[in-house]
C-alpha cells in the first residue's frame, strides 16, 4: 500500500509547460506573468486588485501594513490558526488579542464582541479583526460585517485554506490566499492580496518591493525626477517607505495561471473525500466532525475529525502512529497559539474553551485531490480500527 499523506500537491504536464516557457522566455521577474497570475485570481474572485507576492506569510503582513497596524494598536486574532495569522499583527508592533473559536473552528461571533466591547470600554479601538477560513471553512460574514459597521475596525479575512469566488460576499477589506504545496493552487511558495480598494492596493504594491515607486504621480523631490525641459528622468524611482522584497517570480506565477485552472475540480475532489468519510465515520460514536458553517462553501483545505481520545483510552500520538504504520499520514492543525512559547511569554493567553477543547480532539486525515475512493476508505477502516470501532 503507498503511503498517503496529509496533503499533496498535484503537478500535470500542463504545470510543467508553463513553468518551461517562462523560463526560455526574457523575463524571470517582474515581468507580464505576474500581472497574468493576478488578473486570473482577481477576475475568479470577483476583486478589483489582487497582488501577487513570495508566500502566504508576506502576503499578511502586507495586509497588515496596508490596514496601517502600528506599535501598540490592538488586533484581534482566533485562537485556531498558523502562527503566521499573529505574526504579521507582531511584525508591525501590533498587540495581539486572541478571540475563541466556535463549533466551525472559526472566530466566535461572540468572543470577537466580548474583546471589541472591552477595549472599547478601556478607550482603545480595534485596528484590525483577522478572521480565519479554518481548513476551508467560513466565519458568518454578515454577522462580522455589521461589527465592522459597528466598530469600524479593518477587516482582513485570512482565506489561506480557502479561495473560491466572493463577489457576492461583501465584507473583509482585504483578503489573503496562500499557494503553498498542500493548498487548492501551488506555485511552490506564494501568497495573495486582494481587495476592492484603490488606496490598499496601492500601499500592498508599494510595501511589496522595497518601498520603491516609479509612479511619477506619487514623486516627491519632482526636481530630481524630471529634466530641465519637465520630463520625467528615465532612469528615475523613489523610495517613500521602508519595504521589502515580497515579490513572486514569473515562473511561480505561470505555474499559478495554470493551476487556476483546475481550481473548481480541486475543490470539488477535496469535498468528495470528505462526503466518503463522512459516510463511512459519521455514525462512529467517537468521531465527529466540526459543524460545515451556513454562510459559504467549505472548500476543505484540511478533512478533520475530532476523536474522543479520553474516551478510547488511547493518546492521540499512539492513533497517528498507528495510522502511520498502515501508510497514512495524519497531523494537528493547529496547537492554539496563545499556548506557543512565544505569545505564551507575552502573557497573551485567554481563557479559550472551545479552542481547547477543539484541540484536545483534532485530527487531519489526508485530503487531496489525486487520492482515489480506495485510498479515502482506507483511512476510514483503519481509523475505525484505531478507535474501536471496527
Amino acid at each position: 500500500m503507498k503511503f498517503i499523506p496529509y496533503g499533496r500537491q498535484e503537478i500535470i504536464q500542463a504545470d510543467i509547460d508553463a513553468v518551461v516557457e517562462v523560463l526560455k522566455s526574457e523575463f524571470l521577474t517582474q515581468g507580464p506573468a505576474i500581472e497574468n497570475f493576478e488578473r486570473a485570481v482577481s477576475d475568479y474572485v470577483g476583486k478589483r486588485h489582487a497582488v501577487a507576492c513570495c508566500n502566504g506569510t508576506a502576503a499578511l503582513h502586507l495586509a497588515a501594513l496596508a490596514a496601517g497596524v502600528a506599535p501598540g494598536d490592538v488586533c484581534i486574532v482566533p485562537a485556531i490558526t498558523f502562527a503566521a495569522t499573529a505574526n504579521c499583527i507582531s511584525y508591525c508592533g501590533g498587540e495581539v488579542a486572541f478571540a475563541d473559536v466556535d463549533d466551525t473552528v472559526t472566530a466566535c461571533y461572540d468572543s470577537c464582541r466580548a474583546l471589541l466591547e472591552k477595549y472599547q470600554a478601556e478607550k482603545r479601538s480595534v485596528k484590525v479583526l483577522l478572521t480565519v477560513d479554518m481548513a476551508g471553512n467560513c466565519c458568518d460574514r454578515a454577522a462580522f460585517k455589521r461589527l465592522k459597521d459597528e466598530f469600524g475596525f479593518v477587516w482582513i479575512s485570512d482565506s489561506c485554506h480557502r479561495i473560491v469566488p466572493e463577489k457576492d460576499s461583501g465584507g473583509p477589506d482585504m483578503t489573503v490566499y496562500s499557494f503553498h504545496p498542500v493548498k487548492h493552487i501551488t506555485t511552490g511558495e506564494g501568497g495573495m492580496v486582494v481587495t476592492d480598494s484603490d488606496e490598499m492596493a496601492e500601499n500592498l504594491r508599494l510595501n511589496r518591493t522595497h518601498g520603491i515607486t516609479k509612479d511619477h504621480k506619487r514623486f516627491v523631490n519632482n526636481s530630481e525626477a524630471h529634466d530641465k525641459n519637465g520630463e520625467i528622468n528615465p532612469w528615475y524611482y523613489e523610495m517613500q517607505t521602508l519595504g521589502f522584497n515580497y515579490r513572486m517570480t514569473d515562473f511561480q506565477a505561470a505555474l499559478g495561471v495554470s493551476q487556476l485552472k483546475r481550481l473548481d475540480w480541486s475543490v470539488l475532489r477535496r469535498q468528495q473525500i470528505v462526503e466518503i468519510y463522512k459516510k463511512h465515520l459519521g455514525e462512529c460514536k467517537n468521531i465527529a466532525f466540526p459543524r460545515v458553517s451556513e454562510n459559504g462553501i467549505h472548500a476543505y483545505h484540511l478533512a478533520i475529525v475530532l476523536i474522543d481520545f479520553e474516551k478510547i483510552g488511547k493518546t492521540r500520538a499512539a492513533v497517528m502512529n498507528s495510522l502511520r504504520k498502515n501508510n497514512i499520514g495524519t497531523q494537528v492543525h493547529y496547537i492554539p497559539v496563545p499556548m506557543l512559547p512565544y505569545y505564551a511569554a507575552k502573557g497573551d493567553s485567554n481563557k479559550l474553551p472551545n479552542s481547547m477543547s477543539y484541540y484536545k480532539k483534532a485530527l487531519s486525515l489526508p485530503c487531496f485531490p489525486t487520492m482515489s475512493d480506495d485510498d479515502a476508505m482506507w483511512v476510514c477502516e483503519n481509523l475505525k480500527k484505531c478507535v474501536g470501532e471496527l
